[in-house]
């Protein structure tokens, strides 16, 4: 089933659920008709939460109007897209990445509120809020990550943790890792990102990453050992740990 409802003045929300049919195909194509009729573009939230699948009469339906889809599309400034499912993530930022001017903010089914405030232009980036500082004291940094690390949210990173340095004099960081939801590649393309997390190994003594995915934790201990501040890894739920560590 797809419903198609109205939720501010500049945009809609798509909510997909159930098994996707040829009927639901062509309610979703003359919404996509009467917007291009209309001349409105504005921002969509699609919500692939509750989506159980979908029929090849259904599929075959949207590629016989891909020409009036695609001029919806491009006339859309945000695209936000929710799901649970890692593959369906994964093609949405592939046919971003292959349709120049369209580009999706995509979104894991827990950071359904991030992607609605976006899409609702309450938030001005796509990410924002996934890295938050926390007050462990004077002496230690600690940042938490809840979310993924776009481009503009990594950059963010790097000015908030300098930001703390600077205003405690500490030289010991901890980042803490809630929920990781991955980052874009071009983040790692900034200049912005490289120079301060060059800038970053000329002022700490040591470090500690608590949680994230096992390779997360194995890159930072590897690259720990060819780095001047010291590096060490700690599971989810070791924040005490690694409090100790950087004060030891």
């Amino acid at each position: 089933m797809i419903d198609i409802e109205r939720i501010g003045p500049r945009a809609h929300q798509m909510l997909v659920y159930g098994q996707i049919t040829p009927d639901d195909t062509a309610k979703f194509v003359a919404f996509a008709q009467a917007q291009n009729e209309a001349g409105e573009g504005g921002n969509i939230l699609i919500d692939m939460v509750s989506m159980a699948g979908f029929s090849w009469s259904a599929v075959a339906e949207e590629l016989a109007h891909i020409p009036a889809l695609m001029q919806w599309l491009y006339r859309l400034d945000r695209i936000a897209l929710v799901s649970d499912e890692e593959w369906i993530r994964t093609m949405a930022r592939l046919e971003s990445a292959l349709l120049p001017g369209v580009v999706y903010a995509v979104y894991d089914a827990d950071e359904a509120g991030a992607a609605r405030a976006w899409v609702l232009e309450e938030s001005e980036r796509a990410h924002a809020g996934a890295v938050s500082a926390r007050d462990e004291g004077a002496d230690v940094v600690v940042i938490e990550l809840t979310g993924r690390l776009d481009r503009a949210e990594s950059e963010n990173a790097l000015d908030l943790v300098r930001a703390r340095l600077d205003i405690t004099g500490a030289r010991r960081l901890m980042v803490v890792v809630r929920k990781w939801h991955g980052f874009d590649p071009d983040a790692a393309l900034s200049t912005h990102v490289m120079q301060g997390k060059l800038e970053l190994l000329g002022r700490l003594d040591r470090y500690a990453l608590v949680g994230g995915p096992g390779w997360l934790r194995q890159m930072a201990d590897s690259f720990g050992a060819l780095v001047k501040p010291q590096v060490r890894s700690f599971d989810a739920g070791e924040e005490t740990a690694a409090l100790a560590w950087l004060r030891g």
